[in-house]
């Protein structure tokens, strides 16, 4: 069971600061047939809630020296994507398309919610040294509370989004479905709280009025910063894996076949879209939206998000040009749910790729686990079969010591040494025996028709390989068995196993019937005439795998005989009911 080690046990084991760069955009393999896999999910994906939420302790808040570097990198970063930003501005929002966004998310994901202070702080400076915010402007407390708030709102978000999706089991609390959410919090929260921020200013200080001016605002607010979330922050969280990891993050040359595929769907909602724009309905992202999602689905994030930069390219440029705000808004609004769709279609298709592969392992633990209890079953009755004629060794070894005690010096020696393997045998049986017979799981109330089409599900590769077939009339539901299911399917698995073996190609009957207080199991399969010619009309001549399961029905106080009739083998298995079930 992997146990997530806490902040002090990673300080006290060394754990190099560089491990928390992995991204939760990495966390599982993408399956793209030429695309690299992408790392594993990172240290700062498996953080518990408690370290998911802002450390309130005045140690936690102070930033190590390896930050130092990071935040004089993202002041110069920050300062040139916001000026990158201004084309796409209008009257009541900065900027439609706002990559900082994607930098200060990246940032706050790969280092935590931790580092959000300093962020604003870095911010305030990058806009102060740029001369985006003078201290001394009229509407400078006003100014300083928006440069404030988005550090913090987003810190927030991402901490509260790991919270919440700490421990569960869904497919939306899977790791590539973890940063989707996040990337969409982030930005509706940062929209959210303009207004409480706003109130908490003087009335002279230039607020913003309800209205339908402030929802356009506060709209594009969020379209611009949902844009540069999706856009940018998934290629610098994967800049800092490949950094932090070179051997995981390799990048191979992908087939021809998918990249002209997705070409073609791409550039068929590319024409749709222009087919749109002529026909006088402006540049219309919609089909893009369907290009994206069919992609997403198909290929994971890594195809999605190259499906979003494509789109974007071409999308951009055209919305920078000599466009009025409400049509660059609108333009921008579809454009904001052709990138969520798509981003969250491959981070669905990640999320269930990642749930196929825990639950592939869970069967494979399941199998093992079955196999180990055949093997126990099988070492039960090798033992059972042992046991008796080893027991009736030891006593004549012992007694053969005892009469030879007064012969030659080497007779008594011989005999004494026989006596004493024969008792450390006997020992060593009767330790396995006692070992052997503990119970591994409880029994429980399971039907026989369950039982029935476990079993013949189990066999199935091996019914199609001979190519016979199982016969199996309509089981009474009502028939229950009180039983531990994986060791009675075992035993009426090896039955099944050695009719078919028994014969090829034939047909094997299986049913059940109840008797008194009793079910019968009869496993029926005709036999080839030499066989049936000496077929043993007892329960003689079992092989291993007949003994296994007669151990095995015993065990549930049944028993298991052989009954053959001419040219036919019969095996009845009888099982107490379980009471009270049958009316």
């Amino acid at each position: 069971m992997l146990r997530v080690l806490s902040r002090e046990e990673s300080d006290q084991r060394k754990i190099p600061e560089a491990r928390l760069l992995s991204p939760e955009f990495m966390a599982a393999p993408v399956n793209i047939p030429g695309f690299a896999a992408l790392p594993n999910q990172s240290d700062a994906d498996r953080m518990t809630a408690q370290d998911a939420l802002p450390h309130y302790r005045i140690s936690a808040l102070v930033p190590r020296l390896s930050d130092v570097p990071l935040l004089a990198a993202y002041a110069i970063a920050f300062a040139l994507l916001h000026w990158t930003a201004s084309p796409w501005s209008g009257a009541g929002f900065f900027s439609l398309w706002y990559p900082p966004a994607g930098l200060r998310f990246a940032v706050l994901w790969s280092r935590g919610a931790r580092l959000a202070p300093w962020l604003v702080l870095t911010e305030l400076c990058a806009d102060w040294a740029a001369g985006v915010l003078s201290p001394f402007a009229p509407d400078a407390l006003q100014a300083i509370t928006g440069a404030i708030r988005p550090g913090l709102t987003y810190g927030v978000a991402i901490a509260a989004v790991r919270h919440l999706t700490s421990g569960r089991a869904n497919t939306l609390a899977l790791p590539p479905m973890v940063l989707g959410l996040a990337a969409i919090a982030a930005p509706a929260l940062n929209a959210l709280m303009v207004m409480p921020f706003e109130s908490l200013l003087p009335a002279d200080a230039g607020r913003y009025h309800i209205g339908v001016d402030i929802v356009i605002s506060l709209t594009g607010l969020a379209v611009g910063d949902l844009l540069g979330i999706l856009v940018l922050a998934p290629l610098l969280l994967w800049i800092a894996a490949l950094v932090e990891a070179p051997a995981r993050s390799r990048f191979s040359a992908p087939p021809l076949r998918p990249v002209l595929e997705d070409a073609l769907v791409i550039a068929g909602c590319l024409f749709l879209t222009i087919a749109l724009w002529r026909a006088g309905l402006g540049a219309q992202p919609a089909p893009g939206l369907l290009a994206g999602a069919w992609i997403g689905l198909r290929h994971g994030r890594t195809g999605a998000w190259l499906a979003i930069v494509a789109q974007v390219l071409v999308f951009l440029p055209y919305s920078a040009g000599h466009l009025d705000d409400a049509a660059r808004l609108e333009l921008h609004l579809g454009l904001a749910a052709m990138v969520l769709v798509t981003w969250l279609a491959g981070s669905f298709a990640d999320a269930q790729n990642t749930a196929n592969t825990v639950l592939d392992r869970r069967n494979r633990l399941l199998f093992q686990a079955e196999r180990l209890k055949t093997l126990r079953a099988m070492s039960v009755a090798v033992i059972h079969e042992i046991s008796q004629p080893l027991s009736t060794l030891a006593i004549e070894a012992g007694h053969l010591a005892r009469v030879t005690q007064d012969l030659t010096p080497d007779i008594a020696e011989s005999a004494a040494l026989v006596d004493r393997k024969a008792r450390a045998l006997s020992d060593l049986v009767r330790r396995l025996r006692r070992f052997g017979g503990r119970d591994v799981d409880e029994p429980s109330p399971l039907p026989v028709a369950m039982l029935l089409q476990t079993a013949g599900q189990i066999v199935a590769a091996e019914l199609r390989a001979s190519g016979g077939r199982i016969e199996c009339p309509i089981i009474d539901p009502d028939l229950v068995v009180q039983a531990q299911e994986i060791e009675l399917t075992q035993a009426l698995v090896n039955l099944l196993r050695n009719a078919l073996v028994a014969s090829p190609g034939a047909a094997v009957t299986i049913q059940a019937e109840a008797r008194r207080e009793e079910v019968q199991i009869i496993v029926t399969n005709p036999l080839p005439p030499a066989a049936a010619a000496s077929a043993p009309t007892d329960t003689g001549g079992m092989g291993v795998g007949l003994v296994i399961a007669r151990t095995i029905v015993e065990a549930h106080g049944g028993t298991l005989t052989r009954q053959d009739s001419a040219g036919v083998a019969r095996f009845v298995l009888s099982l107490p009911l379980l009471v009270g079930v049958l009316a």
